[in-house]
């Protein structure tokens, strides 16, 4: 009777640890409590002397996580690392294939194998697991160094079990105990139970883990998104993403490079944090390593629209439309340890001064089209491992460990690779970079368009005003020559009737009308040759030919050629030549001094006119002063214009086609001078000055 008494005892308190692990497990949401609880939980149901859960790290090594111990028979192991020799792979793919359970016992040198199978494992409940047999017991000699590798720990007797979590071998659950210890199979079963349990723990961990960063990368990505299209300048927003996806990919700097828009414009930059040290005018991104991602076949990942978690309004329709199809986009290249890359070797020298050891790079694309990349860097990391005894892993055939005393390695100038999670958000905040880029080139282009058809409507409403100026200046100039060429005509004509029929009374008054007539007859040549001189100069057909003029000579002819008008009006004509010679044409610059001299003579009624010439610096300016009507100099650059004059009332008054200025201009420029007005207003006379070579030039 007592004995069934402590039985049920026995398998009440099973039960009750049992309902207590399993119902931790399945309400807890912290993986690492739960760890603990079953460590502590299944130490006190096996009434070992130390449990401890055990995770495989991606290199074969793993860590002690969880534990519980009674410290007076063995030492913790928590957080220690052990090699990956310590469970080799033909072990470790046994575990996987046969999910075998390792019993080993010191001192009888045995080792006791137990299988479950899949088949046999599912659906149990906890009542069944306690009476759940056990199959496939094997029963072998244990190998000489495995029994002196747990004798080297204390151990002398040892219990694994294996987890699993997603058909991989996650960690093993082991008990170990200080004295000879037999394991019974119904506690063995229950252990087995544990361990599907702590996989589910896994599971539910896994996705709450998954679950959390994808909120969070929602949220960075939403973040990011609502300032990628905030209405500021693109320059600013551009800077600020690029470093909020720096900090998120837990990276040291960054670059983010656009390519040339179009062969008129420049690529840019924008860097933050840690950088290579290159030639600011040479960019990184055009080296060939960086151009070959840019351009090379990608590895494309499909991204469907309940992906982009970003609200259209206020995107461009053509990019809403791209965003409702499913889309390839491009994979980041990473690079864990850029020195151990040969295709970045050209860029190594880049790198030598920095801490930078790991790249990644995501180019962007549109449309078949490369807009530029996004380039993260990481900094080397230093790491303090601790391992449970000292060893040396370049030794291939190594003694088993003497000692598990804690041993510290610290390494120095690590890698730190880029984990998935970081290079799926990388490239999901690459979308949206693209989606505003394009969306910012396009606001650009429609500007632009937008600017260019505004200046094409001044250009042509400009055009149009100059066209209709011009017009009416013609018809001013039409309607002016005409009368211009009438009146010396006509003239002429009736003289020469009045001399053909005789009505003349003496021989001085046959002198007379002969002289008017061909006065009339030069003033009409004078004026078809302005128009004819225009004509050439617009049609490109006007030539000069220069040569070394004698100023004063020149300046003696014309106070000889207007002594007249100067004696008839009581205006003297006054010279100054300070200069010997200028290289022009003679005769187009006598054309032009007796158009200026006209000019000053016309319209001055009293005064003084200077014909005056001033050396300068491989120049010299011939300057005719007059004391007449003057101008308003508001008007002195249009007097330079074709059929151009003053005003209605100067042209009434003084005659005139309004081509003097012009020609003379167009002449002055042929010889590669200068020639301007100046006023200081009406009735303040008027000077004009050309500016000529003194030096020959050839033709």
């Amino acid at each position: 009777m007592a004995d069934w008494q402590a039985g049920e005892s026995r398998s009440l308190t099973k039960t009750m640890v049992l309902h207590r692990m399993t119902d931790r497990i399945r309400h807890s949401l912290n993986l690492q409590t739960i760890l603990d609880a079953t460590a502590t939980e299944i130490r006190l149901l096996l009434q070992v002397d130390r449990l401890m859960i055990y995770r495989f790290d991606a290199d074969g090594s793993g860590e002690v996580i969880a534990e519980a111990t009674n410290r007076d028979r063995l030492p913790s192991l928590l957080h220690l690392h052990f090699p990956a020799t310590d469970i080799p792979p033909a072990a470790r793919e046994l575990f996987v294939k046969a999910r075998q359970r390792v019993i080993v016992n010191v001192p009888a040198q045995e080792t006791t194998v137990s299988y479950l199978s899949d088949d046999a494992a599912a659906g149990l409940t906890l009542e069944a697991v306690l009476n759940h047999p056990i199959q496939d017991i094997v029963q072998r000699p244990v190998d000489p160094c495995h029994v002196q590798y747990l004798t080297n720990m204390g151990v002398q007797a040892s219990l694994v079990v294996p987890v699993f979590h997603r058909h991989h071998l996650w960690g093993l659950i082991a008990a170990h105990h200080a004295r000879p210890k037999t394991f019974k199979a119904a506690k063995l079963e229950v252990l087995q139970f544990v361990a599907d349990q702590v996989a589910i723990a896994l599971e539910q961990s896994h996705l709450l883990q998954e679950t959390q960063e994808r909120a969070n990368r929602e949220a960075l990505i939403n973040k990011i998104s609502l300032l990628l299209h905030a209405p500021t300048s693109i320059d600013h927003i551009l800077q600020l993403v690029l470093e909020q996806i720096v900090r998120a990919a837990q990276g040291s700097g960054g670059r983010l490079y656009l390519s040339e828009l179009q062969a008129n414009q420049l690529a840019q930059l924008y860097c933050y944090g840690t950088q290579p040290e290159c030639d600011p005018a040479h960019f990184l991104e055009r080296t060939d390593v960086w151009q070959q991602r840019m351009t090379a076949d990608p590895v494309l990942t499909v991204i469907s629209p309940a992906d982009w978690q970003i609200p259209t309004v206020g995107i461009n329709h053509f990019l809403q439309a791209w965003m409702q199809e499913e889309k390839l986009l491009f994979s980041p290249w990473t690079v864990a340890d850029l020195y151990q890359e040969p295709a970045l070797e050209e860029v190594y020298p880049y790198f030598q001064t920095t801490p930078i050891r790991s790249v990644l790079i995501m180019p962007l694309w549109y449309a078949g089209q490369c807009l530029g990349c996004l380039t993260l860097f990481r900094n080397h990391v230093d790491t303090n491992i601790l391992w449970a005894g000292k060893f040396d892993p370049d030794v291939r055939h190594q003694p088993v460990r003497q000692s598990f005393a804690v041993w510290q390695e610290m390494l120095t100038s690590q890698a730190s690779a880029w984990t998935a999670h970081e290079v799926k958000l990388v490239q999901a905040i690459g979308t949206h970079l693209v989606m505003a880029i394009m969306q910012d080139r396009l606001y650009q282009c429609e500007r632009e368009q937008r600017v260019l058809v505004e200046q094409r409507n001044q250009q042509l409403n400009l055009a149009r005003a100059v066209a209709e100026e011009a017009n009416r200046l013609k018809s001013d100039f039409l309607a002016s020559t005409s009368h211009e060429l009438r009146t010396p005509l006509a003239s002429t004509l009736n003289y020469l009737k009045l001399l053909k029929e005789g009505f003349y009374d003496s021989p001085e008054e046959l002198q007379q009308y002969i002289a008017i007539a061909h006065q009339s007859s030069e003033n009409l040549v004078s004026i078809i040759n302005d128009v004819l001189d225009i004509a050439k100069i617009e049609a490109g057909r006007m030539s000069v030919q220069p040569s070394w003029v004698n100023l004063p000579a020149l300046f003696q002819e014309q106070q000889t050629l207007f002594k007249a008008e100067s004696q008839l009006k009581g205006i003297p004509l006054v010279l100054d030549c300070a200069v010997d010679q200028v290289f022009a044409d003679p005769m187009r610059l006598r054309q032009i001094l007796t158009n200026l001299l006209a000019n000053a003579f016309k319209f001055t009624a009293a005064g003084t006119i200077h014909l005056c010439a001033i050396p300068g610096t491989n120049t010299a300016d011939i300057v005719v002063r007059d004391t007449g009507i003057g101008v308003d100099p508001a008007q002195c650059d249009l007097l330079f214009e074709p059929f151009v004059q003053a005003d209605g009332s100067i042209k009434r008054q003084y005659g005139g086609t309004g081509l003097g200025l012009a020609i003379c201009k167009r002449l002055i420029e042929l010889m590669r001078g200068q020639i301007w007005l100046e006023s200081a207003g009406l009735g303040h006379g008027t000077t004009v000055t050309c500016r000529l070579p003194t030096q020959e030039y050839d033709v």
